[in-house]
């Protein structure tokens, strides 16, 4: 175990069970994976609002959001909320959203970050946008 992880996990309370989806990303998950495991929309794109709930602000979110939509070629945007969620679209093809939701939970567990997602919403698809941003 290196230097990091070994200071990441004495601050996390060290050897805690890595936090599970919530309910409505479970659902999220098994409609996306049922989507991607479907020839006729594996490649349909998709797009979804997401609220996220817990250590979401102050963590780096929308900026981990941001590389790991990026490289996945999702497009969308994320943004910070007076109440202290985080809100997003996303919007791309079902297996790339899954792998996003996947990297980041990975992307936080070693740092005992806690957060859920509370909301997601199917979403009419934006066909000119380009790109996933922050907003501000």
């Amino acid at each position: 175990m290196g230097f990091f992880d070994t200071f990441f996990s004495s601050v996390a309370g060290g050897g805690r069970e890595p936090q599970k989806p919530s309910g409505v990303e479970l659902e999220l998950r098994r409609r996306l994976t049922v989507l991607a495991s479907d020839e006729a929309t594996q490649d349909a794109p998709q797009r979804y609002f997401l609220r996220w709930e817990g250590q979401v602000q102050g963590v780096g979110f929308r900026f981990t959001n941001t590389n790991l939509a990026q490289a996945r070629a999702l497009t969308g945007w994320v943004r910070n909320m007076e109440d202290g969620s985080v809100e997003m679209e996303i919007q791309g093809a079902p297996a790339n959203i899954l792998s996003h939701l996947e990297a980041l939970h990975t992307s936080y567990e070693r740092m005992g970050t806690r957060f859920r997602l509370v909301d997601a919403q199917t979403r009419a698809l934006l066909v000119n946008e380009h790109g996933f941003s922050p907003r501000y």
